[in-house]
């Protein structure tokens, strides 16, 4: 990285110190070999290398299970052994493997017939020797301060009526990518999750060990948004998937310096992530500029198919995987322009909109380099309700907490529609989004809604509400509807959304405790006519009305 900047300033004697002392330094390198010639797997013996799940998953996508999938030649692995190299994660799918060496170590290798090239990734070395195990433990402590809670990111996507639906995300596996996820082993918000066991899998790639809640707290705000589940203040989209937790983003210098490494961590992830039978990933990462500036991206790369991680999320979505990721937070910045792997055709890319529905100026835009209209969707990236490392449950802001989101509310299509495969869910999420008729490279299809799945199914005011409500006018001409409350809700808040044919919000009244016999005055904007319809929520409590307008 540096020798390539010295190179071009400094003189040639002061080249040949520096060279010198470099050339006998470890660093981080990825090896890749020509073939996997003689492999001990069979093409007709899956299991032997993929678990049951994504077989099943390749399957539904009509993916070929082929040698891409067979695991790296241990020959090949045990002679690098045999060099002194020290060999860490491999990937299948790129032929290759993960060393801490010598580059003069490497050039020897060159002169072997089982490696094609070599890759440097990162300066230094810093993966543990052997795989450090870490005991899982967990403790259930009460959040300190809790300042928000998650009804309006959930209502936005009318993800409680999901819920309500028995829609949680039961049986859908979400692999979360990320650079840590501390204290989520220490809090009651994430309770449920080990007291169902289903915390799957868990490694941090970037120092090849167990550990991943003792460092930063981004992976665990996002966490939050999928799985949380604490008293109706903090629930998350997908809160009953089963989840595996990877830490492939090097958070140690306080996230400052990027290399090349990370992108291939991802991959390893990954691959890790695709033979455990992983339905979803969600990533709320993404690469474009780094220290070593050899490594750097241009806006011509954001194609889906230069990038490496793009390249990754690819070969994930090919073998069925719904890849979310965050469009990235370029949108006021010079760069502007979704980051990798949002970029990706098959890859789900999401930005970020504020309460009302409008695009916030950092979530980044479109299109893609080729065209392609990007990010598909979005979801609430300002004032996201989530948890903290320091125990509470407040607020945090970006495309890196309405992917997850998304990610989590992709787990509830999933267990609703089981028969779908990953591009489907994908399409299905854009179908009901709030300008899908007209996508644009701000919005993307717009806003989901689950409104908009349950369609006709959802009941008519008096089926729902015979006990507990009156709406009126209904069907309605003018600019407001009325709302008289039949039932008391004094202990629990009551929040009205209205929704226009084209899943816009048109109406929404702060929460509020109301008393029995009570009438809530509703204003409407906008004339269009159509079905309406009318989401009342308060606490676990969810219904819909159907409103017709003339």
């Amino acid at each position: 990285m540096a020798r390539s900047k010295i190179k071009r300033i400094l003189l040639l004697y002061i080249l040949t110190i520096f060279s010198t002392v470099s050339w006998a330094e470890e660093n981080r390198y990825v090896v890749f070999f020509s073939d996997k010639a003689n492999s001990a797997f069979s093409i007709d013996l899956p299991t032997a290398f993929l678990s049951q799940r994504a077989i099943d998953r390749r399957a539904k996508r009509q993916t070929p299970i082929t040698s891409e999938d067979f695991p790296v030649n241990q020959n090949y692995i045990d002679s690098l052994i045999k060099y002194n190299v020290k060999p860490y994660f491999t990937s299948r799918w790129f032929n290759a493997v993960l060393v801490e060496a010598e580059e003069s170590q490497l050039i020897e290798l060159m002169e072997t017939s089982y490696i094609t090239a070599y890759e440097y990734v990162a300066p230094g070395t810093k993966l543990n020797a052997d795989l450090q195990e870490v005991e899982l433990s967990y403790t259930a402590l009460v959040p300190s301060i809790v300042s928000s809670n998650s009804n309006n990111q959930l209502t936005m996507l009318a993800a409680q009526t999901m819920h309500s639906e028995g829609y949680t995300g039961k049986g859908v596996h979400i692999a979360v990518l990320d650079g840590g996820f501390s204290k989520v082993n220490e809090s009651a918000v994430f309770g449920q999750l080990f007291e169902d066991d289903r915390l799957i899998d868990r490694l941090n790639f970037t120092t090849n060990s167990q550990d991943v809640f003792s460092i930063d707290d981004h992976g665990t705000n996002a966490l939050s948004c999928i799985v949380s589940d604490y008293k109706e203040v903090l629930l998350g989209t997908g809160y009953n998937a089963d989840i595996s937790l990877y830490v492939t983003e090097d958070v140690s210098d306080g996230g400052r310096f990027e290399y090349r490494i990370e992108e291939y961590n991802w991959l390893f992830a990954a691959e890790r992530a695709d033979s455990a039978g992983v339905d979803i990933i969600s990533s709320s990462l993404g690469y474009n500029i780094f220290e070593d500036s050899d490594m750097n991206y241009v806006q011509e790369d954001m194609d889906g198919e230069t990038a490496l991680i793009s390249r990754a999320a690819a070969l994930a979505s090919d073998k069925g995987i719904l890849v979310v990721s965050s469009a990235g937070n370029e949108g006021n910045k010079t760069w502007q322009y979704v980051t990798p792997p949002a970029d990706v055709a098959d890859v789900l890319a999401v930005g970020a909109v504020n309460s009302s529905g409008v695009r916030l100026s950092f979530s980044s835009i479109g299109p893609a380099a080729d065209g392609r209209i990007k990010p598909d969707v979005v979801a609430l990236g300002q004032g996201v309700a989530v948890f903290h490392d320091d125990n509470s449950i407040g607020t945090n802001n970006g495309t890196s907490f309405s992917a997850p989101l998304i990610a989590g509310f992709a787990a509830g299509l999933w267990q609703q529609f089981p028969e779908l495969n990953n591009l489907e869910i994908k399409e299905l999420i854009a179908s009901i989004g709030s300008q899908h008729a007209n996508p644009d490279n701000e919005l993307g299809h717009g806003l989901p809604n689950y409104l908009r799945v349950i369609g006709d199914s959802v009941l008519s005011v008096s089926s729902v509400f015979e006990d507990s409500f009156t709406v009126f006018p209904n069907p309605f001409t003018g600019n407001y509807i009325s709302i008289q409350v039949e039932r008391e809700y004094a202990r629990k808040e009551l929040n009205v959304t209205l929704y226009a044919p084209d899943g816009k919000i048109v109406a929404k009244q702060s929460p509020q405790k109301v008393r029995k016999g009570e009438v809530l005055t509703l204003p409407v904007t906008g004339n269009s006519s159509g079905i309406y319809i009318l989401h009342l929520q308060s606490g676990s409590e969810t219904k819909n009305v159907k409103l017709l307008r003339y």
